[in-house]
């Protein structure tokens, strides 16, 4: 009985020194503070994109982000709040939110914060369409006054003397619905899935050029899907409770008055390219008519590399409006 109960003394010993060791480690310790001075640092940065919005009546797009937060924690490296015209950062073009020095470790999710109701300059509204007639639409959120839409970055690592920029896509095409001729915001969940938040310097970009275009056959859109992931039927049909149309689409550029367009900060990774024409009608998004496209390129198979810019010279096909 006594060798058995110095056995189980050992036992316990051993786990409550292996548990010390585990947790000075940090295997076992809680995440730490992304503000910890005391810890290693690095640098992080948080910047913005944009893909388009297609209501013609539509002239900007402004949300107002009061705070950016990580695992919980607030990033001292944004000041807000700010007031940004999300529809002016496309093709590439991004802002930069802060950037500061933090705690190096790997961190799991951030959280941006959006003030639906007032602006930096404490008017109102905070997030709003601009229309051409130069009318303001508030962007409602389910009757909320503020929304928290939380993002997942791959890669969301601050090395230690590293730089790390985690670039948002705020895909407006898909975050923003209307009726008629009046905006909002769509659900919570499908805000989630429609900004995307990438480790830039994991990314690569698409550009190409249309060498048959013309303004005169109006807006055109290009669209990235990962490889295999595009169903014409489902996508062009719209999907969730907002009806959100090319909703597995991971980026999208309205092609340019000289035929260009960039698809950017993508994954590495292969894709497929897809072309649309939305109906004239002043909505987000009408009737859907998918435009048949010729390359050199096999647009069902692009590659993307990070730091590597991928181009494609294409043109429509003639009379290549796809039946769905």
């Amino acid at each position: 009985m006594k060798n058995y109960s110095k056995k189980l003394s050992t036992i316990l010993l051993a786990g409550i020194g292996a548990l010390s060791i585990s947790c000075e480690s940090g295997i076992l310790a809680p995440k730490g503070n992304i503000n910890d001075d005391s810890a290693k640092q690095g640098s992080l940065t948080f910047s913005m994109t944009d893909a388009p919005i297609d209501g013609s009546n539509v002239s900007a797009a402004f949300v107002t982000v009061t705070e950016i937060k990580v695992d919980g924690q607030t990033f001292s490296g944004f000041k807000g709040p700010k007031t940004v015209n999300v529809l002016a950062l496309q093709n590439g073009n991004s802002l930069n939110l802060g950037n500061g020095n933090v705690a190096a470790g790997t961190y799991s999710k951030m959280e941006l914060i959006l003030d639906i109701e007032n602006d930096a300059s404490k008017a109102g509204p905070g997030c709003y369409v601009l229309k051409t007639d130069g009318t303001k639409d508030k962007l409602e959120f389910g009757g909320k006054s503020q929304a928290a839409i939380t993002l997942k970055p791959k890669y969301f690592k601050v090395d230690e003397n590293g730089s790390t920029e985690i670039i948002m896509d705020f895909d407006l095409r898909k975050s923003i619905k209307s009726s008629g001729y009046d905006f909002s915001f769509v659900t919570n969940n499908e805000m989630e899935a429609a900004i995307r938040a990438e480790n830039r310097s994991r990314t690569g970009a698409i550009k190409g050029k249309i060498d048959n275009y013309t303004t005169s056959q109006g807006n055109v859109l290009i669209y990235a899907y990962k490889k295999g992931t595009f169903n014409a039927n489902s996508e062009t049909k719209g999907s969730g409770s907002s009806n959100v149309t090319f909703a597995k689409a991971v980026t999208s550029s309205k092609v340019n008055a000289d035929g260009t367009f960039s698809l950017s900060f993508l994954e590495e990774g292969n894709y497929e390219l897809h072309c649309q024409k939305p109906q004239s009608n002043g909505s987000i998004i009408g009737l859907n008519a998918l435009l048949e496209l010729k390359s050199s390129v096999d647009l069902s198979n692009v590659g993307v590399n990070a730091g590597v810019q991928t181009s494609v010279a294409l043109n429509f096909k003639l009379d290549g409006l796809l039946n769905l």
